[in-house]
């Protein structure tokens, strides 16, 4: 227990009053019932070890109490984490351990002196007056010690800053790359459309660019000085990603040949050899200011989502910066501020991520801030945050995310849009063709309404996240995706009524690309053990037949995925892992053939009178669709999409056909602009 002299403790802006039994924050009393306000107490009084389930029951009910222990507790739990402005996915004071118990991991304050019973040797009589100026004396000497300790231990708590302004600094409308930063070289802000990173002395800046060696697309990395001067190639290195040392005299890259390795080279890039090597896909790599650190982000393949890991600058010590950080809420694309004081980073799941900070320091007695702390909220989504050369302001990208839905008309070659006033797509339409079924962006919600946009019904609520909806032969039933960040993918049947969405498999594998067969008998469906399909994925077709529940498997589509069935049910088109060519199955002669080849095949989608597959392609540098006519394969260009605003996300790429089969495509229309956040610091 808590010493009997004992009298409050602090942590982050909470202050505990232990005699008057009381929780306030800044000052401000706070509502807390008993029982959580007795499960703080046993959590704060073991700070930093674990309490086991067991220990807190025994503390909130007597033995012989009767009592439904895990409903109370949980709900003790709750309650506390609410009033803390705590989350368990992402705690900043309990931790919860799973079948172990929970563990308070904010660092706790006490008065220093207040615990102890020790007391000097005894003294000659005096006076009673003597004894009591003396001890007025000592009591306010020791509260002005008290205090002046108090404040210097606070003082020396690494504190997080705070956003205190934010301005916009562009205004020009224009899409800018919310993937990797922008960097400064003190005097003015760089943004390209590769990789950018300066030097240490900022007299230099590192850009991926992407070149052609005979078939093949390469990316190469140069040096360009600064403020101007004429690029250098930098050697034979392949990187998408990579940064200078502090020093700036090495460079250390993602292979782009396999980035799972984290590669070190001359600043020439001469001596190229392996720092280290992964599970998964490397990104954002960052020194620490000192050099002794490296920080990256590894993208998990499964399930879509970074994490933050961190090593030493020999390669070696590799670890997670959060190792009690769900996976699926990802984090990444951070940053030291200069004087390695504080790491900003980006935290969040889907489209609601934020930026993040973390105090770095250590406080004069040797403490470490326990957790990160939440910067931004609101409705703008911030990207790649970059401190300032004086680490007193944040420059990052803010999106207000929107997709604007187009019809192209082939004849007139040109654009119209379709659904005016909806940020909209992927769309299916109805057998009848009265009404469409569509995702809203970016909120990945499934409405249903009448192909005017009118009797418009939300049929999907968060945390779903719905994706290519089909509508059945007949009318009755709607598949689609759910591509949700903390589960493998799925798919599900619903109502264009509304109801509850049901799974059609409890397979852990990804599913996904659900489509019928025309008798609306079966639904044809990909699995794969990977989101990125650029990747060696193992995927496989199959079938499900809705009577008896039976899956199986379509032969020989291992290394296939995104299925469509034909209208009239003989042929399956699929793509292979790594989008270079568009086959053919033939359910009469169970063989699959070639039907196109290309780069970055995708969205396939039969015509409506089964002649022809549209599909999403690359002619060059620039994206097109594409169509292939069945009867003699012949593959020709509909419509060239250089220059035309796309998604970077799961929608990338989507095309749709309407129901006359002219092409449906989602243009971003996304505003990105880079914004200055002023920061206070404590």
């Amino acid at each position: 227990m808590f010493a009997q002299n004992t009298s409050f403790c602090r942590f982050g802006v909470f202050e505990l009053d232990l005699r008057a039994a009381e929780l306030r924050k800044n000052g401000v009393k706070l509502r807390l019932q008993d029982q959580p306000y007795q499960v703080l107490l046993k959590l704060i009084e073991h700070h930093g070890e674990i309490v086991s389930r067991e220990e807190l029951r025994s503390t909130l009910w007597h033995g012989d109490t009767f009592v439904d222990f895990e409903t109370g507790l949980n709900t003790a739990i709750k309650r506390l984490r609410e009033t803390l402005g705590d989350s368990a996915d992402n705690p900043t004071f309990i931790e919860t351990l799973p079948r172990r118990g929970y563990r308070f991991i904010a660092t706790v304050e006490r008065p220093v002196g207040e615990e102890s019973g020790i007391s000097g040797p005894s003294s000659p009589p005096e006076s009673s007056a003597g004894k009591n100026l003396l001890k007025r004396t000592g009591v306010i000497a020791g509260v002005v010690v008290m205090v002046l300790i108090c404040v210097a231990f606070w003082r020396s708590q690494p504190q997080p800053p705070t956003v205190t302004n934010i301005v916009r600094i562009t205004n020009d409308g224009k899409a800018k790359n919310s993937i990797n930063p922008p960097v400064t070289d003190g005097v003015h802000l760089y943004f390209t459309e590769g990789t950018p990173d300066t030097t240490g002395d900022r007299s230099e800046l590192l850009v991926a660019k992407g070149a052609r060696v005979g078939s093949d697309s390469v990316i190469e990395l140069w040096a360009q000085p600064l403020p101007a001067g004429a690029p250098h190639h930098l050697g034979n290195i392949r990187a998408l990603l990579a940064t200078w040392t502090p020093d700036g005299t090495h460079i250390v890259y993602a292979d782009a040949g396999n980035m799972g390795k984290i590669m070190t080279a001359n600043k020439d890039g001469s001596e190229p050899h392996q720092l280290a090597e992964v599970s998964g896909f490397v990104f954002c790599i960052r020194y620490s200011p000192d050099g002794r650190r490296i920080r990256f982000d590894i993208t998990d393949p499964k399930i879509d989502s970074n994490s933050i890991w961190e090593m030493d600058a020999d390669g070696k010590e590799i670890h997670r910066v959060f190792p009690s950080w769900k996976e699926s809420f990802s984090h990444g694309c951070g940053n030291w501020s200069p004087d390695g004081n504080y790491y900003y980073f980006l935290a969040g799941r889907g489209n609601a991520q934020a930026i993040w900070v973390m105090p770095e320091r250590r406080s004069l007695f040797g403490r470490r801030a326990k957790g990160p702390s939440r910067l931004t909220s609101g409705p703008l989504r911030f990207n790649a945050p970059i401190p300032s050369s004086d680490g007193k302001r944040l420059f990052a990208l803010g999106e207000e995310l929107r997709v604007e839905l187009l019809r192209y008309d082939e004849q007139a070659r040109r654009f119209d849009p379709y659904l005016p006033g909806l940020s909209a797509g992927p769309v299916d339409f109805s057998p009848d063709q009265k009404w469409i079924a569509y995702v809203s962006y970016p909120d990945m919600t499934l409405w249903r309404s009448r192909v005017d946009g009118s009797d418009k019904m939300q049929l999907t609520f968060p945390p779903v996240r719905a994706y290519e909806p089909r509508w059945s032969p007949d009318g009755s039933q709607i598949v689609f995706m759910d591509v949700r960040f903390d589960s493998s993918w799925k798919i599900y049947l619903l109502s264009p009524s509304g109801g509850s969405p049901e799974v059609l498999t409890q397979s852990n594998t990804n599913e996904a690309d659900a489509t019928w067969a025309p008798d609306g008998k079966s639904i044809v469906f990909g699995k794969t053990d990977k989101i990125d399909i650029f990747s060696n994925a193992n995927a496989a077709i199959y079938r499900l037949d809705l009577k008896t529940g039976k899956v199986s498997s379509i032969p020989g589509s291992d290394g296939l995925f995104s299925p469509r069935a034909s209208p009239d049910g003989r042929y399956i088109s699929a793509l292979t892992i790594g989008e270079r060519k568009l086959m053919l199955f033939d359910t009469n002669t169970n063989h699959w053939s070639t039907l196109a080849e290309g780069e970055q095949l995708g969205y396939n989608e039969w015509s409506h009178d089964g002649k022809y597959v549209y599909m999403r392609g690359s002619r060059g540098s620039a994206g097109a669709v594409l169509r292939v006519r069945i009867k003699d394969r012949m593959l020709e260009e509909i419509l060239s999409l250089k220059d035309f605003p796309q998604l970077s996300e799961v929608a990338a790429g989507w095309i749709g056909l309407t129901p006359d089969d002219a092409p449906l495509l989602m243009r971003d229309r996304s505003v990105q602009e880079i914004y200055a956040l002023d920061l206070n610091f404590p």
